[in-house]
């Protein structure tokens, strides 16, 4: 098990934030971890020099293939008012960069612009069947406008490191609040997808906020469709197969 983490020296101004990456000791998730230490995402693996600033790394595989994903600056800065895009790299192994990185995505679309800083953040990847998606989040996560877009690879023999494989949607999540920063769950049956996001408690600026969680579905060509998110105290159908898998861990005296 691998988790990706970002870390820095304490700020203000917040300029130099690295991805890190934790490994498990064993195949217990749950277990013990040892830190690896920094993942190199500038823009020469093979000196490993001049690290630029990068958060909310994340990996997938595509045709037998890893990447890595995150936000990142273009070059050093010396103010955390700098603008973020999103950047890949195929990976040699879980926590080594093996190419050049790739900016694939930048804040240009009139959604994902107009505010006091332009931001891409929080990259999640998401796939069905073939198709697979980068769901991400744009402007600034303190205001009501976060929300979210969607790139998606353009076919599923493009290479992944080429920009033009990509074309953007968005936004594609609306709601109450600043919608934004997801992940992606499958209900314990495997029948229902769900996302889990972060939404703001009230207009006023600041990082109050809520987690929620809400089932969604695709359209006919096996795109997502998150439509709305759910108002404050909306009583929600539980995701399918949880009842059974609650009374099971009961039965067998496991914690749930």
């Amino acid at each position: 098990w691998y988790i990706y983490y970002a870390a820095g020296e304490s700020g203000p101004p917040y300029v130099h934030q690295k991805t890190g990456v934790l490994q498990s000791l064993n195949d217990d998730a749950l277990g013990g971890y040892k830190d690896l230490g920094t993942v190199y995402t500038g823009d020469n693996p093979d000196l490993k020099s001049d690290n630029i600033w990068a958060i909310d790394m994340t990996v997938f595989r595509h045709r037998e293939k890893l990447y890595s994903v995150w936000s990142g600056w273009k070059k050093p800065a010396e103010t955390d008012k700098t603008s973020q895009h999103l950047y890949i790299a195929e990976m040699e192994n879980p926590f080594t960069v093996r190419s050049p990185r790739i900016k694939i995505s930048s804040p240009l679309e009139p959604w994902e612009t107009g505010g006091p800083l332009d931001l891409q953040e929080g990259p999640q990847v998401l796939k069905k069947g073939d198709n697979l998606f980068i769901v991400y989040s744009c402007r600034e996560s303190w205001t009501i406008d976060y929300r979210l877009g969607i790139l998606k690879l353009k076919n599923p023999g493009s290479d992944p490191l080429s920009p033009e494989s990509w074309e953007k949607t968005g936004p594609v999540f609306s709601g109450p609040f600043g919608t934004g920063h997801c992940s992606f769950v499958k209900s314990p049956d495997g029948l229902e997808d769900w996302i889990i996001y972060h939404s703001k408690k009230s207009v006023k600026e600041g990082w109050q906020r809520d987690i929620r969680a809400q089932r969604f579905g695709w359209d006919s060509k096996g795109c997502p469709v998150f439509g709305e998110a759910v108002n404050t105290g909306e009583s929600l159908v539980r995701p399918s197969g949880e009842y059974r898998l609650e009374k099971k861990l009961k039965r067998t005296g496991k914690a749930f």
